[in-house]
């Protein structure tokens, strides 16, 4: 087998999908509940997509040497969906946390904070910030970093002598935890005293929770933003937007990415972003909304919008569901995490908890 043994494979090949069903060799239909890690938030086989895609042959990359319209557009309507001012493209989330690290340190040296639970990425600085990764015998960055517990606000007030707080408002790979209230006010008490607050939004944002970045359900303004995710329409793309005080600290020549914002995936987030802002968040907050309501009685429910979680007394549960025509994740051995493409229906949400339920009985 040429590939590197590094990730456990669902047993399916996939040959193509429709919405949010994928299909394999054999002509099994599977309906994806993790839009592809986040990543295809659309679904599959989206016609502007594939408009944008047949006419893709004249001009695939634009150097960051060349003024470029297309990216100035997008990150200009980021910039105005987060609040924040300034924007840098990369190909990922985890080129986002990286650049994020070089860009508040500019502004503030000294120790990080970082919770407990979290997950920031696999290159060496954002496998840093990583808690549930420390146990991996890597070099981690040259700086004091200290992790803190998730749900103890009163140790994080305690820690505003740190430069730089990185945090996911709802951590994925830590559980689907979502912070509590009184930890956003933590937060925010921090950050008016100095610290710089870098929301990790690269899974809850781009308007999965029914807001364009989880971070405003807190009423939490962060000095800088990272998106990664879906936001390339399915292509490679991430971002980080800052705010002018990080952006006057940041000199040329000190962070760059020969890919990062590339031209396709542009025109690919182009294509995301005027759906999302023609309706299709505000349709992802009813849809969380309709969930919690109809389900959150008979399963152990968190998450915002359609950022779910949902714990369970068993394991392999993405094994057990795959075999009913369902595609999900599993984090923690438990807990299953559901990110669907935004263009579900109540349909599928129904059959799934339906099915669901049925694997848990037949599970004790």
């Amino acid at each position: 087998m040429p590939l590197l043994d590094i990730y456990r494979n669902l047993p399916v090949e996939v040959v193509g999908g429709e919405g949010c069903r994928l299909y394999d060799f054999n002509g099994k239909k599977y309906i994806d509940l993790t839009s592809g890690l986040g990543v295809n938030i659309l679904g599959y086989n989206v016609p502007e997509i594939n408009q944008v895609l047949s006419r893709a042959h004249s001009v695939l990359h634009v150097s960051n040497l060349f003024l470029d319209r297309l990216k100035e557009g997008i990150a200009s309507r980021l910039e105005r969906l987060t609040g924040m001012d300034y924007t840098f493209f990369t190909n990922s989330g985890t080129e986002a946390v990286e650049a994020s690290i070089k860009f508040a340190w500019k502004t503030k040296k000294g120790k990080i904070i970082a919770f407990e639970g979290s997950f920031h990425g696999r290159t060496l600085g954002s496998w840093s910030l990583s808690h549930i990764l420390r146990n991996q015998q890597f070099p981690g960055i040259n700086a004091e970093i200290e992790f803190i517990p998730f749900d103890r606000p009163e140790i994080l007030e305690k820690n505003s002598d740190a430069a730089i707080l990185i945090f996911e408002p709802i951590q994925g790979s830590g559980g689907v935890r979502p912070i509590s209230s009184e930890m956003a006010e933590a937060i925010k008490s921090i950050q008016r005293r100095g610290v710089i607050v870098i929301a990790d939004e690269v899974q809850s944002g781009m308007g999965r929770t029914g807001e364009f970045i989880c971070s405003q359900h807190y009423g939490i303004k962060p000095d800088i933003v990272l998106l990664g995710k879906g936001l390339g329409g399915g292509l490679p793309l991430g971002a980080v937007l800052v705010n002018k005080s990080i952006a006057e600290n940041v000199k040329r020549g000190e962070h760059g990415s020969t890919m990062g914002g590339n031209h396709l995936a542009l025109m690919l987030s182009r294509v995301f972003l005027d759906r999302i802002e023609n309706g299709l968040m505000e349709r992802v907050g009813e849809l969380g909304r309709y969930v919690f309501e109809q389900y959150r009685e008979g399963f152990d429910l968190r998450g915002k919008g359609l950022f779910i979680g949902i714990e369970t007394n068993q394991e392999d549960m993405d094994l057990k569901l795959l075999e009913r025509g369902f595609i999900v994740s599993v984090v923690r051995r438990n807990i299953i995490r559901l990110l669907p493409p935004y263009i579900i229906d109540i349909a599928i949400i129904d059959k799934f908890f339906n099915e669901l339920q049925e694997v848990c009985l037949e599970g004790g």
